[in-house]
C-alpha cells in the first residue's frame, strides 16, 4: 500500500531508459497514479513508449517534465548529468527534491549545477527494484533536512531495502549492488542448464535453481550467521570454492576499478561555474 504522502506528489523521470522504466513502473504498480509520472527523454519515442506502457505522461522536453513535478529523477547517462543539469535548472520547482541514479555524479555536482540550496538524494539503483526487492544504498546532499527523511524512507521502500551511506562509500556499494545482480544471473543460468541437460525440465530447473539462490540469500539475512558458517551445513561440497570466490572477488574489484575511474573522469566538467538565469 503506497504511503498517502507518496500519492501526493508529481514526479518526472529525465531519461526513459532501462532503470527509469524499472522506477516508474513499480511506482505505478505500488499504487502511485501514473498521470502523476511525467517521462522526457533525447529519444522521444523511448518517453512515448513508457507513456503506452504504463500510463505515464511523455513531455516534450527535459524543461516540461522537470518543471511538472515535486521529485526529480536524473535517469541519464553519467555524463549527461550536467547538461540536463544546465537544461532544466530555472524550470525546476522550489523545495523540488532531484533523485539522482546516475553512478560516479557527486552530490555537491548536481547541487552547484542546480544552484541554490537544492536538496539532492543520491541513489544506487538494482533492478529487482522492478518488484518491490531491490537494494537501494542511498547519501543525502547538504540541504536535505530532518523533515525530509521520512519522505525519502517512504519513497525508496517501494522499491524494496535500502541503507543510508557516507558518499565516499558509494562507489563500493555500486560495484557490490548495482553491479551484483550481473554475479548472480550467470549462477541461476549455470544451474538451469546443468539440470536440464540431465534431463529435467528448463522451466522447472529454472525456477528451482532461482529459489535455491534466494533460500540461501535468506538463509544469510534471517539467521544472521555468514556464508562460511552455514555452508558447512552441507554435506557434499563439489565446488572450487577458493576459485569461485577470487572468480567474483575480481569481477567486483574491476566493476569497482570502472568506478572510481568514472569519478575522476566526470569530475572535469564541474570545474566550470553553471550558467546564470
Amino acid at each position: 500500500m503506497t504511503a498517502p504522502v507518496l500519492a501526493e506528489k508529481d514526479y518526472a523521470f529525465l531519461g526513459s531508459g532501462i532503470i527509469a522504466g524499472v522506477f516508474a513502473e513499480r511506482m505505478v504498480n505500488a499504487g502511485i497514479p501514473a498521470g502523476r509520472l511525467h517521462v522526457s527523454d533525447v529519444d522521444p519515442g523511448k518517453a512515448k513508449e513508457l507513456e503506452r506502457k504504463l500510463g505515464v505522461r511523455a513531455a516534450r522536453d527535459n524543461r516540461e517534465a522537470a518543471a511538472a513535478a515535486d521529485v526529480v529523477f536524473l535517469c541519464v547517462p553519467p555524463q549527461a548529468v550536467k547538461t540536463v543539469m544546465d537544461e532544466v535548472r530555472a524550470a525546476l520547482r522550489p523545495n523540488v527534491l532531484l533523485v539522482s541514479l546516475a553512478a560516479a555524479v557527486r552530490t555537491e555536482w548536481i547541487e552547484q549545477s542546480a544552484g541554490g540550496a537544492v536538496k539532492v538524494l543520491r541513489v544506487i539503483p538494482n533492478t529487482p527494484s522492478l518488484i518491490g526487492a531491490g537494494m537501494n544504498p542511498h547519501c543525502l546532499g547538504r540541504h536535505v533536512t530532518e523533515a525530509d527523511l521520512a519522505f525519502i524512507d517512504a519513497l525508496l521502500g517501494l522499491f524494496g531495502t535500502t541503507v543510508r551511506l557516507r558518499e565516499d562509500q558509494m562507489e563500493a556499494f555500486t560495484a557490490l549492488t548495482a553491479v551484483g545482480p550481473t554475479y548472480v544471473f550467470p549462477i541461476i543460468q549455470a544451474l538451469r542448464d546443468a539440470a536440464a541437460g540431465a534431463g529435467v525440465e528448463k522451466q522447472a530447473a529454472e525456477r528451482a535453481a532461482a529459489q535455491t539462490v534466494l533460500g540461501a540469500a535468506q538463509l544469510v539475512l534471517q539467521t544472521g550467521r555468514g556464508p562460511e558458517d552455514l555452508i558447512q551445513m552441507i554435506g557434499t561440497r563439489t565446488l572450487a570454492e577458493d576459485a569461485a570466490r577470487d572468480l567474483f572477488r575480481q569481477a567486483y574489484e574491476t566493476a569497482l576499478g570502472k568506478l572510481r575511474q568514472a569519478v575522476q573522469r566526470l569530475s572535469a566538467p564541474w570545474q566550470q561555474p553553471p550558467p546564470r538565469g
